[in-house]
């Protein structure tokens, strides 16, 4: 057989060699490809981090202006009745809905007034031995220890005297964890956690509000009927219940006095000097949402009684109240 001459074995090689350089080429357009697709998706989900991030921005943006829509309500409902806020006012609708472009805002206007403010316990109050007596029917009521109250006292007052069911800060000095008394006035009921006792301060909370004001009123027309039963020892819950169903069907009372003439409370000893028909302190909570971001957000609003102007006391934009019935535009919920 004859052998292969060596020009058919330089075309041999040639071919080898252009077939190398085919994979090799094949091999980097895969790379080039496969490199291409990478950044691609890289800048994709950079864009949608950044598109994500206004949103969550644009949420934010809607929440301080559910804020001042509220501040605008409150406005109003004082312009139209400063004389008394009672339930059946606009900013007390369970749920207050607005839409916006490709999302929406809900509010829950809350009378911080309706609760008992625990800074009247202070010495600053002129009216904190009625105080007290409201504190021990309400500790009373929910079967907790009535001397819890000096456990507030030692708390907001300035000095280091141990009251006899207090604690000053040699008691809190030496926990594991030490700290200080406030020696102020509670700027959160949150406070109340680090000298009450876990189940006292689960029970107890829902009753209690910290007001910078520690001579502020009980609002007869906004508290609901435990909190007028703790008024008198005496008051059962079902004449409460009477008294706020009564009230709320006509509007609000127009004075204290009209109040304490309900048959429910007639013969008993009522704290008058505790009690008012205006609110000061609001809790304006929000839920708003832009596109698929949410954002929340809880303020303490004063509103002065001699104008209605209103000033932000707080902001906080954790979630840190249980999310409210809502509903918003473009199917979101």
């Amino acid at each position: 057989m004859p052998r292969p001459s060596a020009e058919w074995n330089s075309l041999r090689q040639r071919s080898a060699q252009r077939g190398v350089a085919l994979v090799s080429m094949l091999l980097l357009v895969a790379l080039a490809t496969v490199l291409a697709s990478t950044i691609v998706q890289d800048q994709q989900l950079v864009i949608r981090a950044a598109g994500t991030h206004l949103d969550r921005g644009q949420a934010k943006q809607y929440a301080l202006g559910g804020e001042e829509l509220a501040r605008q309500i409150l406005h109003k409902d004082y312009l139209d009745g400063p004389e008394k806020d009672h339930l059946g006012e606009k900013w007390a609708e369970e749920n207050l809905t607005y839409d916006f472009e490709f999302g929406g805002v809900n509010l829950k206007i809350i009378d911080l007034q309706a609760s008992f403010n625990v800074n009247t316990l202070s010495e600053g109050n002129p009216r904190r031995s009625s105080s007290r007596a409201f504190f021990s029917n309400l500790t009373g009521a929910l079967f907790l220890d009535p001397g819890s109250v000096e456990l507030f006292e030692d708390w907001i007052d300035e000095d280091s005297e141990l009251r006899p069911n207090g604690q000053e800060d040699f008691e809190y000095l030496s926990l594991e964890t030490p700290y200080r008394a406030g020696n102020s006035l509670l700027s959160d009921v949150s406070e109340a956690a680090l000298f009450l006792d876990a189940e006292s301060f689960r029970v107890l909370k829902p009753y209690l509000v910290s007001l910078p004001s520690p001579s502020s009123l009980l609002n007869v027309n906004t508290i609901g009927a435990p909190i007028i039963q703790m008024l008198n020892n005496e008051l059962t819950l079902e004449a409460a219940k009477s008294i706020a169903l009564f009230r709320d069907s006509e509007e609000g009372f127009d004075t204290v006095e009209e109040f304490l003439q309900t048959p429910e409370l007639a013969g008993l000893r009522i704290p008058r000097e505790l009690l008012g028909i205006q609110s000061n302190f609001f809790e304006i909570r929000i839920i708003a949402r832009y596109r698929e971001q949410f954002s929340y957000l809880r303020s303490i609003l004063y509103r002065d009684s001699s104008g209605g102007g209103s000033l932000i006391l707080r902001r906080d934009f954790s979630k840190m109240f249980n999310s409210f019935s809502q509903s918003f535009p473009d199917g979101g919920d």
